[in-house]
């Protein structure tokens, strides 16, 4: 990705806008509901661990290391991964930071056979990443997806992005994960465009 999109990213950290953020409901409600269950009863290797992919300053990661699990935060703002190595040193986390583009840590994740117990992706599109994320998840495992859609500017929502490279079509992640069990799925169409997925691998895969 361009340089200048990274520093417009580090700006934007370092101006406080994203640094400082708590964790969203759809992420505390799927980790009640689909998450804790897997930790408790998934005791195949690596069932215990999570990916926060382009988690910025990791206000989910953190929470969810908090809740138990052993997290990985991927994202490629150097600022943004500063931010959340303070926070979860302050916190006493072991938290595992990677600095780079969320494709080529699927990729190369995939290419090393590194499983994670759930993948989470927040507010992040690139459809090159998309086939990835079953592959780096273990058998059982939940991927947990939530971002903008192409109704988002239609709706007036000021926030979010406005190139259709970054905004899914509509059931766009159904038809990508047709062959996942879908735990959870909903588009927004009233205040904002914005579509939630939670899916399971089958327990099958190898």
């Amino acid at each position: 990705m361009p340089g200048s999109d990274r520093q417009s990213w580090n700006q934007r950290y370092l101006a406080g806008e994203f640094g400082f953020r708590e964790p969203d409901p759809f992420v505390m409600e799927a980790h009640k509901n689909y998450l804790q269950p897997l930790l408790r009863e998934n005791l195949a290797p690596d069932a215990d661990t999570g990916l926060d992919l382009a988690g910025g300053a990791g206000h989910h990661a953190i929470w969810l290391a908090q809740q138990g699990w052993r997290m990985a935060l991927v994202d490629w703002s150097e600022t943004a991964l500063e931010i959340a190595k303070e926070k979860s040193a302050a916190n006493s986390l072991p938290l595992e930071i990677v600095q780079g583009t969320a494709l080529d840590v699927v990729t190369q994740s995939a290419q090393q056979g590194r499983r994670f117990g759930f993948v989470l992706v927040s507010f992040f599109l690139d459809r090159a990443v998309l086939p990835w994320l079953p592959k780096i998840l273990i058998p059982g495992g939940i991927l947990l997806y939530r971002t903008y859609t192409e109704d988002n500017e239609r709706l007036g929502n000021p926030r979010g992005p406005r190139n259709a490279e970054h905004l899914l079509r509509s059931q766009e992640l159904l038809e990508v994960y047709c062959g996942m069990k879908i735990l959870h799925y909903n588009e927004t169409v009233t205040s904002k465009g914005v579509t939630e997925l939670i899916a399971q691998q089958p327990s099958s895969s190898t």
